[in-house]
């Protein structure tokens, strides 16, 4: 009987070898998060990608009940903080809030960018409108005043982006190419950097999407020429759409979302993603998103990857049409 017993007894603990690492696995993606999640931001605070990101953490850390941090990894166009985010641990610990800029502009213009095309897209979280503007002393309201001053002064005016390669430079490359206004490109530290610029009359254009210039617009530091949304801002009524203003090519909107790096387990993503749709409904998001032009936007990681490869193919189109480089 000892020796049935310990016979049985060793079955026993081989059958548990061979059991226990699925059910590790399931009980590691139950268990999780067990400890705060961190929240990659590639962009400077008081940006729209970090905006946008501080209203979501909020939320998701209800839902996940777990701290959310939303930690600022800026610089290079965003191009520092996205490989960050795409090379950290598969643990679902770190994430990326992720902006139309670093997923489709960079990699359209930067070489070694393989490392954005690994993130595995979770959920989209909003959208918004890019504005046209510039400065009230510059004595224009519309675009034709605008392509029209520029083209008495050819090479006077400056146009201000967050970075060489960042989507509002994209973005300003084709306005350039629809209308063949002579403007000089100068790529600021961030979109916040070139705001003030264009504030001092620095620079005399640029674009962004609304929410980080809806306090400059309202005390009438900047003049907006118009918003590449489809229809008019519920916010900004009198800012005519890109098609009211000539330029039916140029309705285009910024977007933001959830990223993990690669190799993040299936059923976090699947968890993160049945979070986002929560945390997207509460009353937090819709109150700060409303206040400052977000649409909010929940879709699935396919919906997402889905618009990120649009993205890409529009901007690698005015790359290669423009032949636009970076040193």
């Amino acid at each position: 009987m000892p020796i049935l017993f310990s016979i049985r007894r060793l079955a026993a603990v081989f059958l548990l070898g061979l059991v226990c690492p699925l059910g590790n696995t399931a009980a590691r993606a139950e268990a999780w998060p067990s400890r705060p999640v961190t929240l990659i931001v590639s962009f400077e605070p008081g940006g729209s990608t970090d905006i946008s990101a501080r209203a979501v953490a909020q939320a998701l850390a209800v839902e996940l009940k777990q701290a959310v941090v939303v930690e600022n990894r800026a610089g290079a166009g965003g191009r520092i903080g996205t490989r960050a985010a795409a090379l950290a641990k598969p643990d679902g610990y770190t994430l990326l809030w992720g902006s139309g800029s670093s997923l489709t502009a960079a990699p359209a213009i930067y070489p070694n960018q393989e490392h954005v095309a690994t993130l595995v897209p979770v959920s989209l979280g909003a959208t918004q409108a890019f504005v046209f503007v510039t400065n009230p002393g510059l004595g224009v309201r519309t675009v034709q005043e605008f392509v029209a001053l520029a083209k008495r002064e050819p090479g006077k005016l400056n146009f201000a982006s967050a970075g060489a390669g960042s989507s509002n430079h994209l973005l300003g490359e084709i306005f350039l190419a629809a209308t063949g206004a002579p403007v000089v490109h100068v790529p600021y530290k961030g979109a916040v950097m070139a705001k003030d610029a264009v504030i001092r009359g620095e620079a005399q254009l640029m674009d962004e999407v609304s929410s980080p210039l809806i306090g400059a617009l309202r005390a009438g530091q900047l003049v907006p020429l118009f918003m590449t949304g489809e229809r008019r801002d519920p916010a900004f009524p009198d800012i005519p759409t890109a098609a009211e203003a000539g330029l039916p090519e140029m309705t285009i909107q910024g977007f933001f979302g959830l990223l993990a790096p690669a190799g993040t387990p299936p059923e976090i993503v699947a968890r993160l993603n049945g979070a986002m749709r929560t945390a997207l409904a509460s009353e937090t998001v819709a109150r700060t998103f409303g206040n400052l032009g977000f649409t909010t936007v929940y879709s699935t990681p396919g919906q997402m990857a889905a618009r990120i490869a649009e993205g890409r193919a529009t901007y690698d189109r005015i790359v290669k049409a423009r032949q636009i480089r970076v040193d």
